[in-house]
This record gives C-alpha cells, sequence and structure tokens, in this order.
C-alpha cells in the first residue's frame, strides 16, 4: 500500500514539472503577472488601481472589453470545451473526464469564495460614483473577491494550452494575454478590483492545474488496476 502511495506521489510530481517544462508560453508571462501584480499591489491603492483602468475608455474599448470578459462567462466556456470534441485529437478519455471536472469544481469554488468573502463591488463601494460601465450589461453590487470571469477565463485558458500539441505551443501565449485581457475587462467595466482579478488569475490557474494532473493519475491508476 505504501508504495503505491510512493509512486503515485512521485508520479504527480513528474506530471507537474513536465506541465511547467512544456507550457512555459503560458507560465513564463503568469509568472511575470503574478510578480507585477504583486508589487502594483503594494506600491498603489485600491483606488488608483481601479481608476486608472476604468477611466481610460473609449467607446471601441467599451465593445472589446465585452468580448473579452464574455471568455469568462459560465454560459461561454462549456460552450467553448465542447466544440472541441469535434476535433478528433481531443475526443479522449482525458480530456472528457477533466473537462467535466473542471466545469464542476471551478463553479463550485467560484460560489464557496464569493460567498466566504461576500465584499462589495465597485459600484456599491463607491455609491455609483463616476464609475465607467456598459449599457448592455448588467452590473453587479456584491461578492467581489475573487473574480469568477478571470477565475474561469485563467482556467479555460490553462486548459486550453496544456492540450495543445508541442508544435502549437506558442499559442499559449496569446491563450494567457486572453486570459489578462478578461480580467482587466472587469477592472474597465466597473465590476471588479484589482486584487480580485489578481487572486482570481491564480486560483484559477492553480485550481486547474489541480484538475489536470489529478484527472491524468486517476485515469492512469484505473488502467493500471485493470
Amino acid at each position: 500500500m505504501n508504495a503505491s502511495k510512493n509512486k503515485l506521489i512521485q508520479c504527480k510530481d513528474e506530471l507537474r514539472e513536465t506541465i511547467l517544462s512544456q507550457n512555459s508560453y503560458f507560465f513564463i508571462p503568469f509568472f511575470i503577472w503574478i510578480i507585477m501584480g504583486g508589487i502594483s499591489l503594494l506600491l498603489f491603492s485600491r483606488d488608483e488601481l481601479f481608476f486608472v483602468i476604468n477611466h481610460s475608455h473609449t467607446p471601441l474599448l467599451d465593445k472589446l472589453n465585452t468580448i473579452l470578459s464574455a471568455y469568462g462567462r459560465g454560459d461561454i466556456i462549456p460552450i467553448l470545451l465542447t466544440t472541441l470534441l469535434f476535433i478528433p485529437a481531443f475526443r479522449t478519455r482525458h480530456y472528457i473526464f477533466t473537462t467535466i471536472s473542471f466545469g464542476i469544481v471551478i463553479p463550485i469554488a467560484i460560489h464557496f469564495f464569493k460567498s466566504f468573502f461576500n465584499t462589495p463591488r465597485p459600484l456599491k463601494y463607491y455609491a455609483n460614483t463616476n464609475i465607467h460601465t456598459v449599457p448592455w450589461l448588467e452590473n453587479a453590487f456584491e461578492t467581489s473577491f475573487p473574480s469568477g470571469h478571470t477565475m474561469g477565463a485563467f482556467g479555460l485558458f490553462f486548459l486550453l494550452s496544456v492540450y495543445l500539441p508541442n508544435s502549437n505551443k506558442p499559442w499559449s501565449l496569446l491563450f494567457f494575454f486572453l486570459a489578462l485581457g478578461c480580467g482587466f475587462s472587469r477592472l474597465y467595466l466597473g465590476q471588479h478590483f484589482f486584487v480580485d482579478i489578481y487572486v482570481g488569475s491564480i486560483m484559477g490557474t492553480l485550481l486547474t492545474l489541480i484538475i489536470y494532473v489529478t484527472s491524468i493519475t486517476f485515469i492512469k491508476s484505473q488502467k493500471h488496476h485493470a
């Protein structure tokens, strides 16, 4: 029993190292973002980090940020992941198991952490004072931390990155910036603070990494016992 446990732990450690090394196009900018975002939180106030993005608005940016924000929506992510099943390379037991797990764990985590912290969103915190929003999106006032859209977007695009063939891994760089764009769109649209998207990006990526590694380990263990 102990030997099996040790082998399982070793397998997980090797998987994490492999995932990190094979997905450097996602992880390098991600780690830079963690460092730079953390420094920004130390150097600037909540108000400065929010309004520098929220007040930099134009009609074109309104539309662009609406599109970027959609990548973190709970109804869009399942559609994107399901659409990939039309590609034969994605019709694998592992992809299906991982995406189903992702679709269960991430929404539960978002709901739990939002309910636990229950912090006001910018529109309530600033009492609607001088905050830029767009008329075609519904505004929210409660459960700001962490940003669910950012968690979902980073989880989605990290998941897509790990399933890319090695020859297409450079596309992971685009995936990272789409996820980051989704996060910043939540500031631009007046729905979240900087710390919400910062922590959301970390949580979304880490949870998805855990789901991915756990799925591989589980399927390998099932094959071993079969």
